[in-house]
């Protein structure tokens, strides 16, 4: 008999949760809620709310130039949504300064990240940021390192290899810093960056340097990276649920395929192939921190479908 086994970490984190639930408190149809992009990088919860009154804006990735005066015009009066990823400080303060009411679901673990950031321009740190340079979530928290004359202190760098931090160093505009604060895109994995923290240092062992580094990582998606790996080595093939732009979804699948597991990201049940199922025995299913219960158990309910007729 086949078996299909679900990781024991999965699906929605508490950020995400905490924004669909007050997008669904905060909008109706007659008194709707403009978000500043998609909420979380999932269709399906995107479709959800639209229903119930959020209306969907152009999004840090869809927009040259400053988001926030150019969500301010779009929308002259009304209720604007930062959405779990969050925007950099001057987005903000220009949303402020348009008058229009702000319901702010940045994930709290993405919060503390930019405050993070925040503080370490003030003291005099510049900030290196370990992660995806076009991902909404880095911008933003970049976007909250700025000085007073506006000009950003943060390098991102989206690789832990030595011989590319090795370049970063030497060709480093004025010099590479001495002072560092080091922090990690939330969705990124512990094994990466602890490589990333440990190449860092051992180019710089013959350099006086201070590194702060901060573990800004999010624990829950930390903690569905380790379950899908541990399901993956006990399995015939993965099946992972979640948007096709979620980070945190593409890292669960390589997190199984660094197990030498087969694994399949998909968005919802359409995308199942039944001969992905051929022959085998036990069935791991995991989903990212951005798929609802629902999505996960359509997905369920159409394996065992295609199993059983297979």
């Amino acid at each position: 008999m086949v078996e299909i086994i679900r990781a024991s970490e999965m699906g929605f984190c508490m950020g995400v949760r905490r924004a669909v639930q007050m997008m669904e408190s905060e909008a109706t149809p007659t008194n709707p809620v403009f978000s500043v992009g998609e909420i979380v990088h999932n269709p399906h919860v995107v479709r959800g709310l639209e229903q119930r009154g959020v209306h969907q804006l152009p999004g840090p990735d869809e927009i040259e130039g400053d988001i926030g005066s150019a969500t301010a015009s779009r929308v002259s009066d009304g209720r604007v949504a930062i959405t779990a990823h969050g925007v950099g400080e001057r987005a903000f303060r220009q949303l402020e300064d348009a008058g229009l009411a702000i319901v702010d679901t940045t994930c709290p673990i993405v919060t503390r990240a930019q405050r993070y950031g925040q503080k370490f321009v003030r003291d005099g740190w510049h900030v290196l940021v370990f992660g995806d340079p076009g991902h909404k979530e880095v911008r933003g928290i970049a976007g909250w390192t700025l000085d007073k004359e506006g000009r950003s202190h943060a390098t991102i760098v989206d690789t832990a290899d030595l011989d590319t931090l090795r370049r970063l160093v030497e060709e480093f505009p004025g010099g590479f810093p001495s002072k560092l604060g080091v922090m990690v895109q939330t969705t990124h994995r512990m094994e990466d960056f602890a490589k990333f923290v440990a190449n860092l240092m051992l180019l710089q062992r013959d350099h006086n340097f201070e590194f702060h580094v901060v573990n800004t990582l999010c624990h829950a998606t930390t903690g569905q990276q380790e379950a899908a790996a541990a399901l993956a080595r006990t399995v015939d093939v993965m099946v992972v649920v979640g948007g096709k732009k979620s980070a945190n979804t593409r890292n669960l699948r390589e997190a199984c395929e660094e197990q030498g597991a087969r694994a399949y990201h998909i968005e919802g049940p359409s995308e199942l192939d039944r001969s992905w199922f051929a022959g085998v025995q036990r069935i791991g299913l995991t989903a990212g921190a951005s798929t609802p219960d629902y999505s996960i158990d359509e997905v369920e309910a159409r394996i065992r479908e295609l199993v059983e007729f297979s």
